[in-house]
């Protein structure tokens, strides 16, 4: 008997590793071609996921299965922002398909013809680092589509966000 529940429970326990490992599904890309920083591919990949996760709960219909980061790239650095070295990179992602015939477009959201979906503003995402010594530190990500790195208005917008 103490055999047979041993084995019951190593097989059960096998069931159990075994449909986790078949449903856990590896989403994410990064396009050939993006070099930045270890630091700034990790806030970048972490602010996709994020997004992606609260645009699967909130539009379910739109089918989404994917994401991509379709550009990364450096943008701007704030010598002395409020006594900070603050560096902006600017991002463009995008979410795969399944429906796209249910997605309502609204704002600057566009669909490739391969059914990659840009859910927000096309290039108005930008993630915002302090620099210290030789590392980046992220302090957010910020959606700016009406002014750019430098510019007063988004010098504002990122004071709001590191203060």
């Amino acid at each position: 008997m103490k055999r047979f529940k041993l084995l019951t429970n190593v097989v059960l326990i096998i069931a159990i590793l075994s449909v986790g490992c078949t449903s856990t599904k590896e989403v994410g890309i990064v396009l050939d071609g993006i070099d930045v920083p270890d630091a700034v591919l990790t806030a970048a990949k972490n602010r996709v996921q994020i997004v992606f996760d609260m645009d699967l709960e909130e539009y379910p219909d739109y089918g989404y299965i994917n994401w991509r980061i379709e550009s990364l790239d450096y943008s701007y650095t704030y010598e002395d922002l409020d006594g900070m070295q603050i560096v902006i990179y600017q991002m463009n992602y995008e979410f795969l398909s399944e429906s796209p015939e249910n997605i309502i477009l609204a704002g600057g959201m566009y669909i490739t013809e391969d059914n990659w979906v840009m859910p927000n503003y096309p290039n108005s995402t930008f993630l915002i680092f302090k620099q210290e010594d030789d590392s980046l530190i992220s302090l957010g990500t910020v959606m700016i589509n009406d002014s750019i790195p430098g510019e007063e208005t988004f010098t504002e917008d990122i004071r709001r966000i590191i203060n």
